[in-house]
């Protein structure tokens, strides 16, 4: 599994707490991507990063904690979600960016992270805490707000929808019987979306109370 080139590792006396902290995350991070999840030890970390296992095992649990933390750190920040007005394309976009990253070598870690944490279960609360919770009220904020703007039908399940299309990029993902691409991202949006989406020539049936 390829990755891109770090820093080489900085050997420490006395680091400051955050230097500390993003020397392992990096460390972690970069076996992980050479020789994934199971490569990750406390013990290599220690050595590529400079940082003593006492000062990491204050932090985190084992060395599997470390590579999800500087695995989400390293990629929240390219599928977040900015809200285009549309919520089609708000979820066109945000999707498309999923399936781009997810389809590569980083998706191969996430498979090993999410298969740790079916028997590590701080590593399964830090993932639902860290990962899942956040992007999915991220995602329940955007559909929200299109059915105040009457964009979406009001009698939607904000849950289903999101699990509709999440639960499809994450089975092409975990299963590969096909390439999980931009472009697949984008029907499997468009094509949820189309009985959610209030039509000019239709009228919303009213909410169930």
């Amino acid at each position: 599994m390829s990755a891109p080139a770090t820093p080489g590792p900085q050997r420490l006396t006395r680091a400051d707490g955050a230097v500390a902290t993003q020397l392992v995350l990096d460390a972690a991070l970069k076996l992980a991507y050479e020789g994934g999840v199971r490569h990750v030890t406390v013990e290599r970390i220690t050595q590529a990063s400079g940082v003593a296992k006492t000062t990491i095992y204050r932090r985190w649990p084992n060395a599997s904690a470390v590579v999800m933390e500087a695995y989400l750190a390293e990629i929240q920040p390219m599928i977040g979600y900015a809200d285009e007005g549309d919520v089609v394309e708000t979820f066109r976009r945000t999707v498309r960016d999923v399936a781009v990253v997810l389809s590569g070598y980083r998706g191969t870690l996430l498979r090993q992270l999410l298969g740790e944490a079916q028997h590590d279960g701080q590593l399964q609360k830090a993932f639902v805490d860290r990962w899942t919770q956040p992007r999915r009220e991220a995602a329940r904020a955007v559909l929200r707000r299109a059915m105040e703007r009457g964009e979406l039908r009001p009698d939607i399940d904000i849950e289903v929808t999101i699990d509709a299309i999440y639960g499809a990029i994450y089975y092409r993902m975990n299963i590969p019987y096909a390439a999980l691409t931009a472009d697949y991202a984008e029907r499997l949006v468009t094509q949820i979306f189309h009985g959610l989406v209030v039509r000019p020539d239709s009228t919303p049936r009213p909410a169930e109370t």
